[in-house]
């Protein structure tokens, strides 16, 4: 069977390291690069560079929908299947009708749950236990279409964002390519998603990583770990800002963002309800440290107070 892959993020990225280990897309197409960093030089997507480690052609877009040059290439080219995973484009027609088995999706949630840009740290987020992966077939609307196949996945108290994405990229290309390898197409069986318990991703907004201290302490603990990847969650010290990247909930209390003691030599930070143990930080302007060393050197003093 022959294969196209559109897709752009990290979970594309890995999604596409483990296909490339049983089948050989035909083509990659990715976003178009863009400026990021302090030197806003153009930068290539986690889905362009796996493909050039992978010797695979790859082709950049700014908007597959309307690249009427790209989607002619693509009709003049056209695989079986076309997978589409983590590309950030409404896919539309004609592209959607163009391969006989039509483009089909690995999304990391259990849909119709989770539907949208950002199911992983959400779910973190929203603090639960399990999630999955559904591998469907795109239709017009938003992770709407008809299901070929579900697993669910259970999310540990030690897992981030990076590491629940790896695990689903893992569950979810073990699904594709036992389909695509292994069973026949006219076995294959889409069934519409529910109508009911649907519920929606929308894209992290970087003002969704400031904390308030105010909150639970596993509520703030989720959301670290949710968007330690990025956009960060962060406080302020001194009035400089401070990416938290790692902390573990410890039962203790105080006043909300009081500095409360060490455990362990890491600084304890105390919450509406608990407190957050820090373990990994990155102060403003300087690099990803241990708590304990940016503990040492911020002359932190009990009752100090992170905003």
């Amino acid at each position: 069977m022959k294969v196209g892959f559109c897709g752009s993020g990290r979970f594309a990225a890995s999604c596409l390291k483990l296909l490339a280990k049983k089948i050989r897309p035909e083509w990659v197409i990715t976003n178009s690069p863009k400026p990021s960093g302090r030197g806003m030089q153009l930068c290539q997507t986690p889905v362009y560079e796996t493909a050039e480690d992978l010797s695979l052609p790859c082709f950049t877009t700014d908007k597959i929908s309307s690249d009427s040059e790209r989607l002619q290439w693509i009709s003049e080219n056209l695989p079986d299947i076309i997978l589409v995973i983590d590309f950030g484009h409404m896919i539309k027609e004609p592209l959607l009708g163009m391969p006989p088995l039509g483009c089909v999706n690995i999304h990391p949630s259990m849909l119709p749950a989770y539907r949208g840009s950002a199911p992983v740290q959400r779910a973190i987020m929203d603090g639960l236990s399990e999630t999955g992966v559904t591998v469907f077939r795109l239709d017009e609307g938003m992770d709407s279409g008809p299901v070929l196949a579900q697993k669910k996945v259970s999310i540990d108290m030690e897992d981030d964002a990076a590491s629940l994405l790896e695990k689903c990229s893992k569950i979810g290309m073990d699904i594709l390519t036992h389909y695509i390898c292994d069973v026949q197409t006219d076995k294959w069986i889409f069934t519409p998603q529910s109508s009911s318990n649907i519920s929606m991703a929308p894209k992290i907004d970087k003002s969704e990583g400031k904390i308030n201290w105010e909150d639970d302490s596993m509520k703030i603990f989720n959301r670290v770990r949710a968007l330690n990847v990025s956009p960060g969650s962060y406080c302020f010290f001194k009035g400089k800002r401070m990416r938290i990247l790692k902390s573990v909930p410890v039962n203790k209390n105080g006043v909300p963002g009081s500095f409360t003691g060490t455990e362990q030599g890491m600084p304890v930070i105390a919450c509406g309800n608990g407190a957050l143990k820090l373990i990994t930080v990155q102060p403003e302007g300087k690099k990803i440290q241990s708590a304990e060393v940016w503990l040492c050197g911020s002359r932190l003093k009990i009752g100090d107070i992170l905003a």
